[in-house]
């Protein structure tokens, strides 16, 4: 059965614990810290088996993110999204969905140690303005920018949140690459944008603030995780340290 948490249903103690140790937990629960259940553009729900919580989804505006485990009821999940407006979901690809969607995958990487870090750079924290103007000059087709409105709101809310943060490196006094966090949970992280100024490439920008963001986070005690597209820069990451975790799935409309 799928309930969803509003203010009868308190299932925050659900939402945490199954969302220890996984990278989709780790986005939900970012969600969870960020935005109010209240809000009309977003929604939680905990599905329980016997009074046992297996799966936890979230919903922000039209995209669904699914904590799933090898306990859920996933033909009443795939029903659900049908139902639900659902524009994208994303989850483990273990889990096949039945719901009309194209779907397309590819890995996680993972990073729990430390990386030796040979050459240093210059760290700020950046605005979000900043992060902004060098990611929307990464452009590809496995990556698309959001429009800048979009961005500005969820990642201000999500610092405000203290779910999310930001490293920059600076290049004679113009803001040259940075990197941050997609979620945060009390375990966990997920990196998001990696981005270098076309101008600024081949110089280290990227490998050293890739090691940076993960030594930080590891000495919080997170695990660090990585969503890739597939064939997308996999020896990069493997050669910083990063090792094989499993793989996500993406279904849209």
């Amino acid at each position: 059965m799928i309930k969803i948490i509003d203010n009868s249903n308190d299932f925050s103690a659900d939402v945490y614990e199954l969302s220890v140790g996984n990278p989709f937990g780790c986005r939900i629960v970012s969600l969870y810290k960020t935005y109010n259940y209240n809000l009309p553009f977003v929604d939680f729900w905990v599905q329980y088996s016997e009074d046992k919580a297996v799966s936890v989804i979230s919903r922000l505006e039209g995209s669904f993110i699914l904590r799933l485990s090898d306990e859920s009821d996933l033909d009443e999940i795939s029903a659900f999204i049908r139902v639900s407006g659902a524009e994208s979901v994303i989850c483990d690809a273990q889990y096949n969905l039945e719901c009309n969607m194209n779907r397309i995958s590819g890995p996680i990487l993972f990073s729990d140690n430390t990386f030796n870090i040979k050459k240093t750079f210059d760290v700020y924290i950046p605005s979000t303005k900043d992060v902004y103007t060098i990611i929307s000059k990464s452009a590809s087709e496995n990556f698309r920018v959001p429009s800048y409105d979009s961005f500005m709101l969820d990642v201000n809310h999500k610092l405000n949140s203290r779910v999310v943060r930001m490293y920059g490196i600076m290049s004679e006094n113009v803001p040259a690459a940075c990197i941050m966090t997609l979620a945060e949970s009390r375990d966990s992280a997920v990196l998001g944008a990696l981005a270098t100024n076309p101008e600024s490439r081949k110089k280290g920008y990227g490998a050293f603030l890739i090691k940076y963001i993960n030594n930080k986070l590891i000495n919080e005690g997170k695990c660090v995780y990585l969503h890739r597209a597939p064939d997308e820069n996999i020896s990069f990451y493997n050669k910083l340290g990063f090792k094989h975790y499993g793989d996500w799935a993406e279904y849209k409309d």
